[in-house]
């Protein structure tokens, strides 16, 4: 079988916390960052924000954009979150019209992805310690401890 006729892989879909919102994305997921702005920080609540920018022709809503709202939390820069849930969902960035930012946690967990970089360390929180040496649960604390080496490995 040549590689022409090879099926292209199955989309990689995504939604929000309550799953009004649902798109998905076609082709690789591509570059994965994780930025520890203090923008991001505050917008995500967490410690980053795993972010993956992905052409437009690549991505397609499947339902519920008019639950989107935008916030311009920098100049040419829109968050994108739902307003029922309030999940962080998408950026545009004025100055790349042809990409979107997709944050990560609203992906499927099967989804294929590598984290490429984590950015803006100068802004990271200070009890972001980035520990590797933190015990690793396979669920809750109290389940089954995970090893090191075991989890980085693609538990």
């Amino acid at each position: 079988m040549s590689d022409q006729n090879a099926m292209p892989p199955a989309p990689t879909a995504g939604q929000c916390l309550c799953g009004g919102f649902q798109f998905e994305i076609t082709g690789p997921i591509g570059e994965v960052r994780l930025c520890h702005c203090d923008l991001c920080r505050r917008a995500n609540g967490t410690a980053f924000s795993a972010n993956a920018r992905i052409p437009l022709r690549h991505y397609r809503v499947i339902s519920g954009q008019d639950l989107i709202t935008g916030y311009e939390s920098s100049p040419g820069a829109q968050r994108c979150f739902c307003s029922r849930c309030g999940s962080p969902v998408y950026a545009l960035v004025t100055n790349d019209p042809d990409h979107i930012r997709i944050r990560l946690g609203t992906l499927d967990r099967e989804a294929e992805a590598t984290i490429t970089a984590r950015v803006w360390l100068v802004s990271k929180a200070r009890w972001d310690h980035l520990n590797l040496a933190v015990p690793l649960f396979e669920h809750g604390v109290g389940s089954s401890l995970v090893q090191a080496a075991t989890a980085w490995n693609g538990l």
